[in-house]
């Protein structure tokens, strides 16, 4: 370059005011040297950094910058705003007391995202990406990503994200693919009101996570989710499930206003199972190139471990909802081998019986003798029932109920 003023900087070196390079200059500091600038950094000319740049205002640009081996630093007291058009740094340290600001085109951490205080606020358009190698260190309520943040590569890819002051990361605990590129992004609240599935009790519309994957492919991969400031008792929608125990589970939809289906639980940790925690979805995701999930936090009723039944107390022919007018056997983890039902009225007169737990969940007893086809009288009945569970636990059980005509 002809007439280049290089300037090399091998220790640490404070300027308390605005520091401008020219067109015309190279700075190049130096591994495990420090350039901290109190002002505006006004880069016209090129920036070579293979140790620290820290900055306590905003970088202005229109120069060259090679920094893939340094480490960039925003430790600003208010917000700050860094309107490159593109930019690769080895790492970012975000720790401002406001939020830090990235309207540019592309902006690429190859090593070490690092949030300890201040949000990173990208613009509409900006790509801005973890590379394959990039570790996530820190975030919080107090420090996270405000927008859509992309992931390269395989295993486990962290998004610290998190929206309006609530701190929502979501990991994909085993990606792998080739040129894979997953974006994600979380939203405080969802502007439509999420529709349950039939296995679900409600869906949160306090929280939206949106994953895509933008290039490439990937196996199928689990899903964290961390949750924060909800309140699976409140629901827009809801399904009347009759359940004697719930639990939250992550559920997934195509659209924002979609019907959303659970994908179960694997685990979940250090919530109160209603507000606060961090779950492990029990089915993977699958993704499809240019596709986008929705993901929220919804209740299901739980089959406890052992397995679980119930046999209602009443039922009538003549009930106006079709679901009550037999007598029907209601369970999971219930084994068909084994299983038997019998039904008796009050003189001991075996009106019903089946084998068959399939036949007694769906259909059940309509209130007619099995053996003469008559309508058996409103009263007091007795039952038998007798199973096991998968788990191998045996279930025997007598009991009454009443039949309303």
């Amino acid at each position: 370059m002809k007439n280049l003023l290089y300037i090399s900087l091998l220790f640490p070196f404070f300027l308390f005011g605005q520091m401008h390079i020219q067109g015309s200059a190279l700075v190049h500091v130096a591994e495990g040297a420090n350039l901290e600038v109190g002002g505006d950094l006004n880069n016209q000319g090129v920036i070579q950094n293979v140790g620290r740049i820290t900055l306590y205002k905003d970088w202005l640009t229109n120069g060259n910058f090679n920094g893939i081996e340094g480490s960039i630093q925003f430790i600003g007291i208010a917000d700050q705003l860094a309107p490159t058009g593109e930019l690769a740094t080895g790492e970012l340290i975000i720790n401002s007391l406001g939020n830090v600001s990235f309207p540019g085109s592309e902006y690429t951490v190859l090593d070490r995202l690092d949030l300890q205080f201040g949000n990173i606020i990208p613009g509409e358009s900006t790509r801005f990406v973890l590379d394959q190698n990039a570790q996530v260190f820190g975030g919080s309520t107090d420090s996270y990503f405000a927008g859509s943040l992309i992931n390269r590569g395989s295993g486990i890819k962290i998004f610290p994200v998190g929206s309006d002051g609530v701190y929502a990361p979501i990991t994909l605990l085993n990606v792998f693919g080739v040129n894979t590129e997953i974006q994600a992004a979380y939203s405080r609240n969802n502007p439509y009101d999420p529709v349950p599935g039939d296995s679900l009790l409600g869906v949160s519309h306090r929280g939206l996570w949106e994953v895509e994957l933008l290039n490439g492919g990937t196996d199928e991969t689990q899903v964290e989710l961390k949750f924060s400031e909800e309140d699976l008792s409140d629901f827009k929608i809801t399904n009347n499930i009759r359940h004697r125990e719930n639990s939250p589970v992550i559920a997934i939809a195509s659209s924002p206003e979609g019907v959303y289906e659970s994908i179960g639980i694997e685990s979940l940790l250090n919530s109160d199972t209603l507000t606060f925690g961090t779950i492990v979805g029990k089915k993977s995701l699958s993704f499809n190139l240019g596709q986008k999930l929705y993901l929220a936090m919804a209740l299901a009723p739980r089959i406890p471990d052992v397995g679980l039944y119930y046999i209602p107390e009443a039922f009538s022919p003549q009930a106006s909802d079709a679901r009550n007018q037999t007598l029907r056997v209601f369970g999971e983890g219930i084994l068909e081998e084994g299983f038997d039902l019998q039904i008796f009225n009050r003189y001991g007169v075996n009106v019903y019986s089946t084998n068959s737990f399939a036949e007694a969940n769906e259909n059940g007893w309509n209130g007619e003798n099995q053996k003469t086809g008559l309508d058996e009288p409103t009263g007091i009945y007795y039952y038998t029932v007798k199973f096991r569970f998968k788990t191998g636990l045996p279930v025997q059980k007598s009991g009454v109920f009443y039949l309303i005509r």
